[in-house]
Order: structure tokens, then sequence, then C-alpha cells
């Protein structure tokens, strides 16, 4: 019988000791710097039977990375490490001492927004994600996506990717030496070269069809360009000397008529002494100045238009000079351009030789590495910032996140080190969990 009553009171204070275990309160949650928290501040006035809200304090507001909550009036809290209701608490007081109240106001303080959590490593999408209370180890890796998964890669269709590379990187060069060929046309005609000759790049593949087509376009391009260029020279050229036989007919008319206004002069000198001695009329005199007058007026109009042709001529080699130019800006900016086409496509062909190196040599290695990481099972570790600094916890999958944590997912191998490791993992763990909280 009192065996009986022994083990009677042992089974009652062992399940006492587990339902107090189980139903304890959760440990408060200490803000720290990211936290965000919801304010709000009421006073209840007795003389009117009502409450009063302070919005001057209500709204939310972030813990600042070197812990301090900065709130209006009340100033800087120091928030880091201490529970809401202890800041709700400081809060009270210090709106108390402000306002010279007799009654502490009424602060309630609640965390809107976590700090968020860090997961990295062999994760799907490691990064930051929000932090939420009771947050385990495999729940924050299902945040991230659960546990990477390499992509599956088969000995098929790496094949298909090198030959459409390798189509590609075909396609890639004709066109590159195509431009090739273009830039030498370009460059023969930015120096005003009579001859177009293609280097031994162009050349060295001109078995192809695609490249025998286009040294030809590039060779009839260049001989219609440079006899289109020189029939217009050719014509202007020819207008310049048919203005200047026009100025040499005005000269020579310009000359006839300086010798017909002499002997005009010569003759109205003669009437102009016999009319003053009463030998001949006046009629005569004047007749011969209007004559002179003439000869005078029709000779400058061909002095002007000798100057006008000059201008003519003047406007003829500046249209020559723009030409000139206008074709070696064209030119320039067509060689700029196939530069620049000729550099894409020489990184479009390093790509493509890169991908059928990655096709042929790399993705099967990785494709090898693949199936022997599906062989490898998660090892965690929680990074937690204290007062000593960052500190490393080996975890568990159903330990218990805090915010600010970082959770480093790796990989092991089965075998017996990679069993040993984990299993004083799984033993430590929680341990050293409880050590760092």
């Amino acid at each position: 019988m009192r065996h009986g009553v022994i083990r009677s009171v042992v089974a009652g204070t062992l399940l006492t000791t587990l339902l107090g275990s189980a139903w304890a309160a959760p440990q408060r949650y200490r803000l720290g710097a990211e936290d965000r928290v919801r304010l709000r501040v009421n006073e209840w006035r007795a003389a009117k039977g009502e409450t009063y809200e302070w919005t001057a304090f209500s709204g939310e507001f972030t813990v600042e990375a070197g812990g301090l909550l900065s709130l209006p009036l009340v100033g800087e809290i120091e928030a880091a490490g201490r529970t809401t209701e202890e800041i709700a608490a400081v809060i009270g007081e210090r709106l108390q001492k402000k306002a010279g109240l007799t009654q502490r106001p009424d602060a309630s303080v609640e965390v809107s927004q976590f700090r968020p959590i860090y997961v990295v490593g062999q994760v799907d999408k490691p990064g930051a994600y929000p932090y939420r209370p009771r947050l385990t180890v495999l729940q924050a890796v299902s945040l991230a996506g659960g546990f990477f998964r390499p992509p599956e890669l088969g000995m098929q269709r790496l094949s298909r990717e090198a030959i459409s590379a390798r189509g590609e990187l075909r396609d890639a060069e004709i066109e590159q030496t195509a431009l090739i060929a273009r830039r030498s046309r370009l460059e023969v005609e930015m120096r005003e070269g009579a001859t177009l000759t293609f280097p031994d790049a162009v050349t060295a593949r001109k078995s192809s069809p695609a490249v025998a087509d286009a040294m030809r376009e590039e060779q009839a391009l260049f001989d219609a360009r440079r006899k289109a260029l020189s029939s217009q020279l050719e014509a202007l050229a020819q207008a310049k000397e048919l203005i200047k036989a026009e100025i040499d007919t005005l000269q020579a008319k310009i000359a006839s008529q300086d010798r017909q206004v002499t002997l005009a002069r010569k003759e109205l000198d003669s009437i102009v002494a016999l009319v003053q001695r009463g030998l001949s009329i006046s009629p005569r005199q004047l007749a011969l100045e209007q004559t002179v007058a003439q000869m005078e007026s029709a000779r400058l109009d061909n002095v002007l238009a000798i100057s006008r042709s000059r201008q003519d001529i003047s406007r003829n080699e500046r249209m020559v000079l723009d030409l000139k130019n206008q074709r070696q800006t064209g030119v320039l900016a067509d060689l700029r351009e196939t530069q620049t086409k000729l550099a894409k496509i020489g990184e479009k062909a390093e790509t493509m030789r890169n991908l059928i190196t990655d096709s042929e040599v790399i993705a099967p290695r990785m494709l090898e590495q693949a199936q022997a990481d599906r062989r490898r099972n998660p090892v965690f570790a929680l990074v937690r910032q204290g007062q000593d600094g960052g500190q490393e916890i080996t975890a568990t999958e159903t330990d218990v996140i805090e915010p600010g944590d970082v959770l480093k997912v790796d990989g092991e191998r089965l075998d017996a080190g990679g069993a040993d490791r984990r299993s004083a993992i799984s033993t430590d763990g929680p341990a050293r969990l409880a050590e760092a909280r």
C-alpha cells in the first residue's frame, strides 16, 4: 500500500511538471533594430467621464539601427532588448512628467512588423523574409522556396543545345565576315581609294556562298558609289568650265566696248571743239554724249555679269566640297555603325562558344554533381547577434528562429561521418539554442 502511494505521488508530480512545461507562458518578445511598432496613447478624464486619445502619438514607428525608438515629445527611448509592455510604461511615465498630469496616461505598444530573418545556402530562393512568432527552421526553409533542387539535366537535351549553339555560331561568324567586308569597303571609301581589296579574314571564307555573295555585293556597291560620286564631280567641273568660258566672253566684250568708247570720246571731243568755234550744231554733240553713256552702261552690265559668274564658280567649288564632306560624313557614320555591329556580333559569337563549352563539358559535370547532391541531407546553422557579437549555433528542423537570425542551410553526404555529425547536431542543437537565448 505504501509503495502504491509513493508511485501515485511520483506520477502526480511528473504529470504536474509536464503540464506546467507544456502550458507555460511563452517568453515575451524583446524588440530589436528594424522592428516596427504601433503606438496608441489614451487618457481617462474623470471630470468628463470620457477617454481622450493623444492622436499626436498614434501611429507606427521603427526601431533604429542603434536600438533607439524616436517619438514626438517623448524623445529617444532605448528599445532594443525591451518588451512592448516595458516600452509602454516608459512612454506613459515620460508623458506624465512632460504634461504634468496627476495620472499616468495609458500607452499601448504592439509589434506591427517584426525585423526579418535571412535564409542562405542550399535553398531555392535565398534572401530576407518577414518573421512571424514561433517560426521554425523548416518553416523558414519553406519560405525560401524549399531546399535547392538542381535543374534536371539530360545528355540528350545537352546535345540539342550544343547543336543549336553551333548553328547560331556559324550564322554569327558569317555575319561577322560580311561586316568585316563592309568595313573594308568603307575604309577604302574614307581614303578615296580606287580599288577595293578584302582582308584575309574574308577571302579565307569566300568558298562559303553567303560570304561570296557579301563580297560581290560590297564590290558592286563600291563601284556604284564611286561612279555616282565621279559623275557628280564631273558635272560640277563641266559647269565650272562653262562659267569660265562665259567670263572670257564677257571680258572680250568689255575690251571691245572699251575700244568703242575710246573712239566715241575722240569724236565727241572733236564735235565739242567745232561747236565752240561755231562750225557745228549742239544736237550732234548731245547725240554723241548719249551714245558714249550707253556704251559705258553696257560695259558696266558686262562687268556685273563677270562678278556674278565668279560667284557661281565659288558656289560650284563649295558644292564640290560639300559633296565630298557629305560623302565622308556618311561613310564615317556607316563605319561607326559597322564597328558597333562587329563588336556585338563578336560578343554573341563568344557567348555561343561558351554555351557550346558549357553544353559539352561543364554541364555533364554539373549533371554528375547534381546526382551526387541528391544523396545529401541538409545541415542547419543559425547565426544570431548577441551582446558579444555574432554566434553560430547548430540547429534542427524543429528549432525556433528569432527575428534577425541568419539561417544557413548546407548539405552533408550520407556517409558515416555525415551521420555522426548530424547526430551530434540533433542532440546538441537545442541545448545550444537554449543557451544562446
